[in-house]
């Protein structure tokens, strides 16, 4: 809408219609939405063009002309028109050129006439108007004569005067003058002698509307008055119709935009009042298409904004046909995805769509037939609906199933470890949402192979423990220590979700000694010491250790043999070994279960002695009291000595063992701190 157009009002009025039969019809007047503007325009000039095409030229938009073909579902363009005013003007003719006339540029009226080509020939001027007028009544006569009556002069004051326009000569006469001054109204001519104003605003004041109604004779060049109309009105619009009838639509009324569709019946000079429009508007342009229904077109709403809207009639020269249906509703929809599709059909009045029963939130448009509908998990399963196409002359119900199937599961969310053990994992997520219907949650392992090297590579997956139908499961018959990467997938319904949520998980297993000492070494044994193996305090994925095995590992072949079982301690003797054998030796850690850790790079290498006797070299007082011995080992490995006494060495059972030594060094030194005890006492020592 421009600002500084003469006319901006408020308000909407609405008349209580009369409702009566339209055209051949017994239906009354009915209204639906036709193809829309591309831009929001009021004050447009409108005439009909070659093939029954309704032209809309000028108005405020200050856009390309525009034309509507009754069939198509869209507005097409035609080269611009380069005229000055455009708003509220009068335009002439159906062929090729069109004569434009006076009209408005929002402040000042003008007399310019232009030439236009619908078909690209240009725009040019033509002989000027006699007086500048805008807001004026335009019409054509039989004869193709164009007529600007009435309207706002240069001064912004109303006119009484009227002329018409010689195209041989490219001039503008005056005829006879209206008895009033008038503006701001339509005019149609009655394809016979007869051009009809209707209504108008009187003055410039408000509120000035009147319910006059003038017809021009063609023939007799004088203006008589006729029935007024039933609603005073300024800035309506006007269109002869099937039946020898006028329509008049919408304007201003008391300064408020009006609704109201008034009829005038030719042969009997009568009003009735008809359905209204289905939105107050003024300055709208109208005409009837090539199907021989009314359309209306843009204008000004009750805020006083320009619309883009169109509103058509039904078929006004044929009889009423009921409906009948030619396009039909698709049956399948899914939950949450909206759906959408059409139901249609043929009939006059153009049908009207209603839900007669379906879901409660399923929709149709009732000129259109779109049906929306977002279906919810309420909706999952077989729905019944009925949708009717129905105008006055009866109704045809389509009755049908939408299937909603269960939508496929999502990736299982918060997947998450519960526990392990050494031989199996538990894990579990969140259960999906009951929309799915009924699940079942399987877990698999991904492999991968690249063949050959360097190629992308394929990945296939294999299902490891049984299926469940609860969010949780247990993975057994696990080795001690196995970490592997777990996908989970659902399946339901409607389909599954796939291996995309994944978790990783490691079994527990026992662990060895973190060290392993020799603490003794005969030629038959040896003695190991350790400090304890680390458990669940030091790592989750440790199990805690109930006993030890003293483990012989042998190169070949590759075997690990225990030795030495059920240690509960950190220490342990091997017996019976071969003198001058080696050997390699590790402790394994043993859980509850039964599961031993595996070989460590912990180990202890060790060669048991040929027994070969020590000497004492020397002997010596302590200072700590007792006597101190030197002794050295009589082979090359040191191994464990056996240190005996006695006071009779004559008597073989009186030995007695007072300690043993493992030397770290050869030779070596022990003191006897006991020695002070005897008046004699003698030593020996053994190498077992």
């Amino acid at each position: 809408m421009k600002t500084n157009r003469f006319f901006v009002v408020r308000g909407f009025a609405r008349i209580a219609p009369l409702f009566i039969a339209a055209g051949l019809s017994a239906a009354p007047l009915t209204w639906f939405p036709g193809p829309s503007l591309d831009a929001p325009i009021s004050g447009a000039a409108t005439t009909v063009i070659s093939g029954g095409n309704n032209l809309l030229i000028g108005g405020d938009s200050y856009g390309s002309p525009e034309y509507l073909a009754a069939t198509n579902a869209y507005w097409t363009y035609l080269p611009g028109f380069y005229g000055g005013a455009t708003i509220s003007a009068g335009v002439s003719g159906s062929g090729d050129p069109l004569t434009f006339y006076g009209g408005t540029d929002g402040t000042n009226s003008t007399s310019d006439v232009f030439s236009y080509s619908p078909s690209g020939d240009g725009t040019y001027a033509l002989g000027s108007l006699s007086v500048p007028r805008s807001y004026l009544g335009y019409a054509t006569d039989g004869s193709g004569t164009a007529y600007a009556i009435g309207g706002l002069d240069g001064n912004g004051l109303p006119l009484a005067s009227a002329e018409s326009y010689n195209q041989d000569l490219n001039t503008w006469a005056g005829i006879a003058s209206m008895p009033t001054t008038v503006y701001n109204f339509p005019a149609v001519f009655d394809k016979t002698n007869g051009i009809y104003i209707f209504g108008g605003s009187t003055n410039t004041a408000p509120r000035s509307e009147t319910t006059a109604v003038f017809r021009y004779s063609t023939k007799n060049k004088n203006w008589t008055a006729v029935a007024p109309l039933p609603v005073a009105v300024a800035g309506s619009a006007a269109a002869l119709a099937a039946g020898g009838k006028i329509y008049v639509v919408g304007g201003v009324s008391g300064g408020v935009t009006t609704d109201v569709v008034q009829v005038y019946n030719l042969a009997s000079n009568s009003w009735t009042i008809s359905t209204p429009l289905p939105e107050g508007l003024s300055a709208a342009a109208m005409g009837v298409d090539s199907l021989g229904r009314l359309v209306v077109m843009g204008g000004m709403d009750a805020n006083g904004f320009d619309v883009s809207d169109v509103w058509r009639s039904q078929e006004l020269a044929i009889p009423d046909i009921a409906p009948t249906l030619t396009e039909y509703p698709a049956t399948n929809g899914s939950y949450l995805a909206p759906y959408a599709s059409t139901i249609s059909a043929t009939g006059n009045p153009q049908p009207t769509y209603l839900m007669v029963s379906g879901p409660s939130t399923m929709q149709v448009d009732p000129y259109s037939g779109a049906i929306s509908w977002t279906p919810g998990a309420g909706d999952i399963g077989t729905n019944l609906v009925t949708v009717r196409a129905t105008n006055y002359a009866g109704y045809s119900d389509w009755t049908f199933d939408i299937v909603v199937p269960h939508p496929p599961p999502t990736d299982p969310a918060n997947l998450r470890v519960v526990s392990v053990t050494d031989n199996s994992v538990t894990l579990a997520w969140d259960p999906e949402s009951p929309v799915v219907g009924a699940v079942t949650y399987g877990v698999y392992l991904r492999h991968s192979v690249h063949d050959p090297k360097g190629s992308g590579g394929s990945v296939w997956f294999t299902q490891i423990g049984a299926n469940t139908t609860v969010p949780m499961i247990t993975i057994t018959g696990l080795a001690p220590g196995t970490a592997q990467t777990y996908y989970v997938a659902a399946r339901g319904p409607g389909g599954s979700s796939g291996t995309n949520s994944s978790i990783g998980a490691t079994t527990t297993a026992p662990q060895g000694p973190p060290d392993l000492f020799v603490t003794g070494l005969t030629s038959t044994s040896v003695s190991l010491a350790w400090d304890p193996a680390p458990g669940p305090a030091q790592n989750p994925n440790y199990s805690p250790v109930t006993s030890y095995t003293i483990t012989e590992r042998i190169a070949s072949p590759a075997q690990n043999i225990p030795t030495v079982a059920n240690i509960t301690g950190t220490n342990g003797t091997v017996t019976g070994l071969k003198p001058g054998s080696s050997h390699i030796w590790y402790v394994a850690g043993v859980d509850a279960a039964g599961n031993s850790s595996s070989l460590t790079y912990v180990y202890v290498t060790v060669n048991n002695p040929v027994p070969a006797s020590p000497t004492l070299s020397g002997v010596a007082s302590s200072t700590s009291g007792g006597f101190q011995f030197t002794a050295s080992e009589g082979g090359s490995i040191l191994q464990t000595v056996l240190i005996q006494a006695t006071t009779n060495p004559a008597d073989p059972n009186s030995w007695t063992q007072i300690g043993s030594l493992l030397p770290t060094s050869n030779p070596f030194t022990f003191t006897d701190t006991n020695s002070a005890q005897y008046p004699s006492r003698f030593y020996r020592l053994v190498a077992p």
